[in-house]
């Protein structure tokens, strides 16, 4: 994907912007300034016009005409008028005027622009009384004339280039200052952005340490950001520890493992044995694979869980929880026997929860083991199911010899045990109660434990039902 620069965009964005507001208010100034010269340039040719008014004399002639007087003339070289009578008789013209130019004229309260033989012109027409033989006794004749008067617009648009290149020049110079100040305000409020990028990437294995500066959390709109890397660094750094103390735990275990095995062969061919003899060895070799093997299993079923999506485990389908627990109750039974534990059902009919049988009946046997492994003989064990609004709630109750509250806030750590010295008796590999959380996690939920020392544990879990997600809330017995 092809990089780009933000501050360099966003100088440019800035820049167009002030480019587009600049050419409006240019063109908004240059139209009132035309307006302004033509208000101007109309009042002048007034002027010129009523000038040429105050030539028309007396031509002191029998009939009584009246002419213009060159020597009372003074107007501009260029400029075209002719002046008559509204009976058409012509009284003066200048001497470029041309019989042509006389369509252009129209009669108005302002003055008009054309175009005339390649020239731009703005012309008027003045109706307008000439009082002549007048005298302190007598008003005198009153004669009535009109004036055509045109003057070329070059001063105008003189005027117009000359106000266009200074709001030009004015402009970009205003354009040229603001970008140099936008790119080192831009580069000083970058700065803190920066800081964190460098701390950022500062982080690295196995240090997860992420602190942001001062300066980026005195900035609202960093320290937002800040404040989610530095929780994103803590829970990576989190992870990072539990899975480097999950593989050097799993590494122990199996280490563990296999030189039980190693051990038990060289025993065997350290010396000649009976058949027997290796009989026995041997079979102890299996128990030891067997184990080695539940261990490796569930390392895998604990990898499963946590890889896949919880989109993908819901999507998995529901379980008749009431014929899972009956199930497992059936595969427990001879166990419980067999230690003298009173195993009880008080389950209802048809309890539908959102996960997979295979999920829900190794979560129902590893509790259930769970709880037949810490209760002593004579004791019991109770399983209870039932629904409500939805809910799926599945309780397993012992009265066994409880749970040390030291123990309970690292029950569900991978490999703990409460007590190590029986780990191998009871069969234990301290993974039982981590893979029932990560089962309970998958699906929505959380684990909680209820317990007290010689009065036996409670297991709670609340499971979501087949026809309404809800949240899962789980307490769960000791772990093996």
């Amino acid at each position: 994907m092809k990089t780009y620069s933000f501050s360099r965009r966003l100088i440019v964005t800035v820049l167009l912007v002030e480019t587009l507001l600049a050419l409006c208010t240019t063109g908004i100034a240059l139209l009132y300034e035309r307006h302004q010269h033509m208000r101007t340039f109309d009042v002048m040719l007034r002027g010129r016009a009523d000038s040429l008014l105050g030539a028309v004399q007396d031509s002191e002639d029998a009939a009584d005409d009246v002419m213009l007087a060159p020597k009372l003339l003074d107007l501009e070289s260029g400029d075209l008028y002719e002046v008559r009578e509204p009976s058409g008789h012509v009284l003066g013209r200048s001497p470029e005027w041309n019989p042509e130019i006389e369509r252009h004229f129209r009669e108005g309260r302002h003055g008009y622009n054309f175009r005339f033989l390649g020239r731009g012109y703005r012309g008027i027409v003045l109706h307008g009384v000439r009082q002549v033989d007048a005298d302190d006794g007598s008003a005198g004749i009153s004669r009535p004339v009109i004036i055509d008067y045109a003057a070329p617009l070059t001063p105008v648009w003189r005027a117009m280039g000359d106000a266009a290149k200074f709001l030009l020049l004015s402009n970009s110079l205003v354009l040229f200052l603001t970008g140099i100040t936008i790119y080192f305000l831009l580069r000083r409020g970058m700065a803190p952005l920066e800081m964190l990028a460098a701390e950022a990437a500062a982080v690295a294995p196995p240090l997860w340490k992420f602190e942001a500066p001062e300066q980026v959390l005195a900035v609202a709109e960093l320290a937002v950001l800040a404040r989610a890397l530095e929780a994103a660094m803590r829970r990576l750094g989190d992870s990072f520890n539990q899975q480097r103390t999950f593989v050097n735990d799993a590494a122990h275990e199996l280490k563990t493992a296999v030189t039980i095995i190693k051990s038990s062969l060289q025993l065997l061919d350290s010396r000649p044995r009976s058949l027997d003899e290796y009989r026995i060895g041997l079979e102890s070799c299996l128990g030891d694979c067997a184990r080695l093997e539940d261990l490796v299993q569930k390392l895998l079923t604990l990898a499963r869980l946590e890889q896949s999506s919880a989109g993908e485990l819901a999507a998995s389908g529901s379980t008749d929880l009431t014929e899972s627990l009956r199930t497992i109750a059936t595969q427990m039974e001879p166990l419980a026997t067999l230690r003298g534990i009173n195993l009880k059902l008080n389950l209802e009919d048809g309890l539908q929860a959102m996960l997979p049988r295979e999920e829900c009946e190794n979560l129902a046997f590893n509790l259930t083991l769970n709880a037949l492994q810490h209760t002593p003989t004579g004791g019991s064990v109770t399983l209870r199911a039932a629904t409500a609004e939805g809910i799926v709630r599945m309780e397993i109750a012992d009265t066994g010899e409880g749970i040390d509250p030291n123990d309970l806030p690292f029950i569900f750590h991978r490999f703990y045990r409460g007590d190590r010295s029986r780990a191998r008796t009871s069969g234990g590999t301290g993974l039982g109660l981590a893979i029932c959380k990560a089962i309970v996690d998958a699906y929505g939920g959380r684990i909680e434990i209820e317990s007290e020392p010689m009065h036996g544990t409670r297991v709670c879990v609340t499971l979501p039902g087949a026809a309404t997600p809800a949240d899962l809330q789980v307490v769960f017995s000791k772990g093996n």
